[in-house]
């Protein structure tokens, strides 16, 4: 993949833990979010981190995997749901936030549950665990989004 150096160099820096390092990261962000290839998102939600300094940092992430979502919504979120097991521990704080982001658009959270139909069985409880949580946490705010979600998989 083209992009593999570019992925590497997010992952190498993802703590920003010095100035090198952030102005790294930033720079890398950046050519990454002049591509168009969604193919990467997996390898992005890998980046993500809960243990950072710079939070401001991490939403610029945050929004590189909106943009690229963009070329190709549903295989961006199959990517997002197949990333989510391997990622909940270390990053679920911005696991959620880009969950709510899904929940909070209409067409992104049909095309979750169409989604979420064609990933593995493993993945669909460790994502629907999720979904519940934050269901229970805000149910005035995502009950009823989550169940629309629900309904699109089991129909």
């Amino acid at each position: 993949m083209k992009l593999d150096y570019q992925i590497n160099t997010l992952k190498l820096n993802r703590f920003m833990k010095t100035e090198n390092e952030i102005l790294l990261f930033e720079e890398t962000l950046e050519v990454i979010g002049k591509t168009s290839d969604y193919h990467i998102i997996g390898k992005l939600i890998d980046i993500l981190e809960d243990d950072t300094e710079h939070e401001e940092i991490m939403w610029g992430l945050v929004h590189t995997i909106e943009y690229l979502s963009e070329f190709s919504p549903k295989e961006a979120l199959k990517s997002l749901i197949n990333a989510i097991p391997n990622n909940i521990e270390k990053c679920r704080e911005w696991i959620e936030i880009l969950h709510f982001r899904i929940l909070n658009h209409d067409e992104y959270r049909r095309l979750f549950g169409e989604a979420l139909k064609e990933v593995n069985v493993q993945n669909q409880e460790v994502v629907l665990k999720l979904l519940n949580d934050i269901k229970n946490e805000a149910p005035n705010k995502f009950g009823s989004k989550v169940e629309e979600i629900k309904i699109i998989l089991y129909y």
